[in-house]
């Protein structure tokens, strides 16, 4: 019996044993070929579409006009890469300049820094606050300059009475300054003068030829215009008394006291006292932030460029770039300065 019990479990494992080995899976087939790596597709390069600014500078004869096409120049070669492209453009100057860039008739523009503030005011030659304009920062020195005939025995301001002057350029921060200082000296400016309104260049050609006494010039040092004339002409320089300087900043105090040597031009041969405020270069608030960034960064990257085309380019330098800046600054502007570890007020 206990033979019979042990063949029968010897069969039943044998039987298992075989239906076991008949289910077998078959162990995977090795694969000796890795698979190869996905590539990572290529990010595209992002490109920008091309960006045509204008810039608005001044009239013929004057520093903005001759230093704007420097600088455009400058910049569209450093720009080249970023498919930006300025073209500088003559204009009325200061207050026609912010006045298109208010209106976005111009992307750019130099204008005094009184200028800027009166127009965020909405005070002076505006007649109501700008609300699409944004600092970029300081070009340069801006300085009053009084030439008059030699024949006029003019040496003071007081003494323009009852001449014929060229004010300034119409739409032209000149004639504004004109007018206040006029004013502080206890002159009106349309009763007290016979007033022209030409461009620097006009006048200084008006001059020579007789048909004005006396022209009013806000200009870098030294002026092209006055250099002129006093190469074919004997010119008085007419000082800027402390009175009247004290009088205007009392108001506006971005002017300050200026002396111009003496023998910085001809037959000068005693230093003037004038004043001075700051060229400052304005944009479209609108403008995006990126283009304003690059063209903050050209402006004071290309400095030695505009230097080698016109002498007033050495003055365009990051030391001093928001001094006298008193309006808002675009956001591409300050992210510049940022960069360059210069403090960026805020004065929005």
């Amino acid at each position: 019996m206990k033979k019979l019990l042990s063949l029968m479990v010897v069969c039943i494992l044998v039987l298992s044993l075989a239906a076991c080995g008949g289910q077998q899976t078959p162990p995977p087939a090795s694969n000796d070929t890795e698979k190869p790596a996905e590539e990572t597709p290529e990010t595209p390069e992002v490109t920008r579409d091309p960006v045509d600014l204008v810039m608005g500078t001044g009239s013929s004869g004057g520093t903005y006009f001759a230093l704007g096409g420097a600088m455009s120049n400058a910049w569209n070669s450093f720009l080249k890469d970023e498919q930006i492209t300025v073209t500088a453009q003559a204009s009325g100057a200061s207050v026609e300049n912010i006045n298109l860039i208010n209106a976005g008739e111009m992307d750019l523009g130099m204008a005094m820094n009184n200028v800027a503030a009166n127009a965020f005011a909405g005070t002076g030659a505006f007649n109501a606050p700008v609300t699409n304009v944004s600092s970029i920062g300081v070009v340069y020195n801006e300085v009053y300059q009084i030439v008059a005939n030699a024949k006029t025995g003019a040496k003071n301001v007081e003494d323009l009475k009852g001449l014929t002057m060229a004010v300034g350029p119409a739409g032209s921060g000149t004639v504004g300054l004109t007018e206040k200082v006029l004013a502080a000296a206890g002159l009106d400016i349309d009763k007290d003068i016979k007033r022209q309104s030409d461009s620097f260049g006009d006048a200084a050609t008006k001059m020579q030829d007789g048909h004005i006494d006396a022209a009013a010039n806000v200009l870098a040092v030294p002026a092209s215009s006055i250099i002129e004339m006093a190469t074919v002409m004997n010119i008085a320089y007419v000082d800027i008394s402390d009175e009247i300087l004290a009088t205007i900043q009392a108001s506006e105090p971005y002017f300050v006291r200026k002396v111009i040597p003496a023998g910085t031009y001809k037959d000068q041969a005693e230093d003037i006292n004038t004043i001075t405020c700051k060229a400052a270069l304005y944009c479209r608030a609108d403008l995006d932030e990126e283009t304003v960034y690059q063209i903050t960064k050209a402006m004071y990257e290309t400095n030695a460029e505009v230097a080698a085309a016109h002498a007033t380019g050495k003055e365009i330098q990051l030391e001093g770039a928001l001094e006298g800046i008193t309006t808002p600054i675009h956001p591409g502007a300050a992210r510049y300065y940022q960069e360059k570890g210069i403090e960026v007020p805020d004065n929005k």
